[in-house]
């Protein structure tokens, strides 16, 4: 075997820079997940699979190590601490939590319960996602910001929610919006906490960059901040506006995007409170982006700053224009709901196919005794045996353009099955010499950098893409993706992955790597009887709740993890997947109906004699456990 070492595997699946210093590869060649950045103790995480799947968890797994997100909490408020006591800012910072980000409510108890030292809040933008948030908020007092559009039951509900003494904020989303909450307030008598979302001029870069900008779906303009000003002191609630909010979009990749937002927004707050406007808070919204590739770069699956940079420039520019305008500087509110749940979350499973080359006809023998072949295969042998450095670029192109010919000559008749089975098996060979050559080439020839796609395999994972990862087919979404074991080894394929749904996009075909973006992902030939796994690392955020239930893959089993220095780690939650009769509920399929009917038409067929009795109910057996089984695949 290749001599190879585990930081070569870190190299060309570029953990170092994507991982946070959370994952690491040991020396068995597996990965590792940390509790903290650099943290000495780990959790190997293919010993974890094997140990789950001991236990009857099955995967795919969706991996929650609750410890990490414990941390990335704690860090986002400490580099916030940092940053006021570095620029002596005199008001202090708050982070809320958008529950859209991800809604499962071990997930946001988790949070919450983690928060509660920071006295972090909860962002809701729907009545049923306020609804969980109070839910979590009784008792605990719980800070809630209510963003979206209203109707009159969703702002009654913040109203008298306001008057037990839940402590919300409702932000004006629409000019119409305002008066239909300042009729209510009047009519119950229930004075409301308010902020007003602004529409920024400023825009965010990447795939919702028209979250910000004159476009903008939600946010007032200047001229109607004026009219609502103006709505609120002559109807006697100007004290209620406690809060300024802007968001110019989701994973913001250039630090400079965000730096104008905070000058043209912070503006705006100084000139509100010159009019009158008693503000406590400016709410700065989302967008800390999630270095996705490790590329630390404007590319939309990165960033290019830290969050250290973020806070820094947050809290010096808030500052400098507030002391400049002689105005008092607000509390600091964010909403960093993809920075907080992103790292935390893997999804494990196993790879279905094993190497299908064993599979396949052996044509060498035909390599020394070419005589009945075609000439056109005898010439893609003849290349296969003179192949060197020095013939590659014309070895390459010839064999090309001979691959084509065989085709023509196949559609014309001219050439039977098996000589065309035997030039494909001829340009394969050819395809994979060249690529020996090739690899040991620096710099890689223009014209060779694309060949290697010829000898992508496809890959086929125990996953839906369209449920666990919709993003990467819907955005085209970069995340990393690592073998989690075997990294010791030098990956001896390359491959795109492929989900088990019968959808064609159903495939993924760009990977974090070296140097970026790469069309195909290293990996290992699948050893007989070998159990092999993927890891999708960064997926936290949004992928649970956007998850798709194409062919009625539903959702996944999932652990919830937590360090533990003597027994290295503790399951805290096992969330069952769902089974098949769940997946059919949920497009309103009845499962006893189901049974029902298909027991009938068994009895009759046993009636006509075309099954027997043996059989029919060994059927019924399949079916039962098909329905009270997972969705996903088995052995």
């Amino acid at each position: 075997m290749e001599r190879w070492s585990i930081n070569e595997s870190r190299k060309i699946y570029n953990i170092d820079n994507w991982g946070s210093d959370l994952f690491s590869v040991n020396k068995k060649g597996n990965i590792c997940v940390h509790p903290s950045p650099n943290s000495k103790y780990s959790i190997d995480l293919r010993a974890l699979v094997d140990d789950l799947i001991k236990r009857k968890i099955k995967p795919p797994i969706l991996l929650r190590f609750m410890n990490i997100l414990e941390g990335r909490i704690a860090s986002i408020n400490r580099i916030f601490k940092s940053a006021i006591q570095e620029n002596n800012y005199p008001a202090r910072y708050q982070t809320f939590y958008p529950i859209k980000v991800n809604q499962q409510r071990q997930v946001v108890e988790a949070i919450a319960n983690f928060g509660k030292k920071y006295d972090m809040g909860l962002e809701v933008g729907s009545k049923p996602e306020l609804v969980a948030a109070i839910s979590l908020s009784t008792g605990s007092g719980i800070p809630i910001i209510c963003n979206g559009y209203k109707d009159t039951e969703y702002i009654e509900t913040i109203l008298y929610a306001t008057k037990i003494g839940y402590d919300i904020i409702m932000v004006v989303e629409k000019l119409f919006e305002l008066e239909k909450i300042l009729d209510l307030a009047q009519q119950t008598g229930i004075s409301p906490k308010l902020g007003i979302r602004v529409k920024l001029s400023s825009r965010g870069t990447g795939k919702w960059a028209t979250s910000g900008g004159e476009d903008a779906k939600f946010g007032l303009r200047i001229s109607e901040i004026i009219a609502a000003i103006e709505m609120l002191k002559s109807r006697g609630f100007i004290d209620s506006l406690k809060l300024l909010h802007f968001h110019i979009g989701s994973q913001i990749t250039k630090i400079d995007k965000i730096k104008n937002a905070l000058i043209e927004g912070t503006r705006i707050y100084v000139e509100m409170k010159k009019l009158g406007v008693n503000l406590d808070y400016l709410d700065i919204g989302g967008g800390l982006g999630v270095d996705y590739d490790g590329s630390k770069s404007s590319y939309f699956s990165s960033v290019n700053y830290s969050i250290e940079e973020y806070a820094n420039d947050v809290v010096y520019q808030i500052k400098n224009i507030c002391e400049e305008a002689g105005i008092d500087c607000p509390n600091i509110i964010s909403e960093s709901g993809r920075a907080t749940v992103a790292h935390y979350s893997v999804l494990v499973t196993n790879i279905l196919n094993t190497n299908t080359q064993n599979l396949m006809p052996d044509f060498d023998a035909l390599l020394d005794k070419p005589e009945k072949l075609s000439p056109t295969v005898k010439k893609l042998i003849d290349i296969f045996k003179s192949l060197d450095r020095h013939s590659l670029r014309e070895d390459y192109h010839d064999t090309a353009q001979l691959i084509q010919e065989a085709v023509s000559l196949f559609n014309l008749g001219y050439l039977n099955l098996n000589e065309r089975a035997i030039a494909e098996w001829v340009c394969g060979k050819i395809i994979r010499k060249i690529n020996g050559i090739v690899e040991k080439m620096k710099p890689i020839p223009d014209e060779l950098q694309n060949f290697r796609l010829s000898l992508r395999q496809t890959y086929f994972a125990n996953f839906s893409l369209f449920q666990s990862v919709p993003d990467s087919w819907a955005i085209d979404q970069l995340f990393p993706i690592v073998p989690i074991q075997r990294l010791h080894q030098k990956p001896d394929v390359i491959a795109s992955i492929a989900d088990i749904t019968c959808d064609s996009d159903g495939e993924i075909t760009s990977f974090v790597g070296e140097n970026g973006r790469t069309k195909f992902l290293p990996i290992h030939k699948i050893r007989p009887e070998e159990d092999y796994f993927i890891g999708f690392f960064l997926i936290g955020a949004y992928q649970e709740i956007l998850g798709d239930m194409h062919n009625l893959f539903g959702d996944t089993n999932a652990v919830h993890i937590t360090f533990n220095k003597k027994t290295n780690y503790k399951i805290d939650t096992v969330i069952t997947g769902d089974a098949t009769l769940e997946s059919l509920k949920y497009v309103q399929y009845d499962g006893n109906e189901i049974v029902k009917n298909i027991r009938d038409n068994l009895e009759k067929s046993v009636a006509l004699r075309k099954i027997s009795i043996e059989e029919s109910s060994h059927f019924l057996e399949l079916l039962d456990r098909t329905l009270q089984g997972y969705t996903y695949l088995g052995k």
